[in-house]
């Protein structure tokens, strides 16, 4: 669902969706707007959010977490390096679905959607990883083919 709203809202506004900045913090994924990139805008308001983890080409994505923030809420913005954690609660928001325990050696996508006068939605794909400690890691796919990218899988 989360891919989905973001590329059913880029093709509506013909334009990339601009990529979010993927960290860890606690060990949960952190959507991060871009400190460097030309496109973004210095800050966004959020009006929705949504994370998915595709299941093929032919089934539906799995909604992890989705929320929104209507118009009567209280604006929340997020500017150049600011962060949203996973599942992180906002005043006046909406949520659709509940944030679910995130599976281990799958590939999620997150997409802010913004509100107000902010135009293109921003998006990034991240993995979560068990390493041999069993530690989670959160890292960013940085191939194709292989969703877990040159991270040893």
């Amino acid at each position: 669902m989360s891919w989905c709203l973001c590329l059913t809202y880029a093709v509506a506004t013909l334009e990339r969706p601009i990529d979010l900045e993927i960290k860890q913090v606690d060990g949960k994924p952190a959507a991060c707007m871009p400190v460097n990139d030309e496109q973004a805008q210095d800050e966004i308001q959020i009006k929705m959010v949504g994370v998915a983890r595709p299941t093929g080409p032919a089934s539906p994505d799995i909604t992890y977490w989705r929320f929104e923030l209507p118009a009567a809420a209280k604006p929340v913005y997020l500017k150049r390096g600011e962060c949203l954690l996973y599942g992180q609660s906002l005043d006046g928001a909406i949520v659709h679905t509940q944030p679910k325990a995130l599976d281990v050696n799958r590939t999620y996508y997150i997409s802010i959607i913004p509100g107000g006068k902010y135009g293109l939605a921003y998006s990034a794909a991240f993995c979560v990883l068990k390493q041999a400690d069993g530690a989670i890691r959160i890292a960013v796919p940085t191939q194709v083919d292989s969703p877990f990218g040159s991270l040893g899988y």
